[in-house]
C-alpha cells in the first residue's frame, strides 16, 4: 500500500484542518468509499498523537530538569529563596 504526497498532504489538510468544508466533506465521502484512504488516515492521526505525546514528554523532561537547577544547586539559592517569599504572602 503506496501512500502518494498528494493523498499524504489531503490527509494532513483533513486532520490538520487546513481544508474548507467542502473538501472536508468530500474527503470524509472518500474515505467512505475507499476504506484503505480511511485507513491511511487513522495511521496518520496516530502518528500525529505518537509525535505530540513524545513531544510532551521531551518537554515535561527540560521543565523538571530547569526545575531542578533552579531550586536543588546551590549556585541558585538566592532564587529560590525569592521565589519562595513571593509564595509565603
Amino acid at each position: 500500500m503506496k501512500t502518494s504526497l498528494n493523498e499524504l498532504r489531503l490527509i494532513e489538510d483533513y486532520l490538520l484542518s487546513h481544508s474548507e468544508d467542502g473538501e472536508n466533506c468530500l474527503f470524509a465521502a472518500k474515505m467512505i468509499l475507499q476504506p484503505q484512504l480511511g485507513e491511511q488516515v487513522y495511521w496518520q492521526k496516530k502518528t500525529y498523537q505518537v509525535v505530540e505525546d513524545y513531544g510532551r514528554k521531551q518537554l515535561k523532561m527540560e521543565i523538571e530538569k530547569i526545575h531542578d537547577t533552579l531550586f536543588n544547586t546551590v549556585k541558585h539559592q538566592t532564587f529560590r529563596q525569592r521565589i519562595m517569599r513571593m509564595f509565603n504572602k
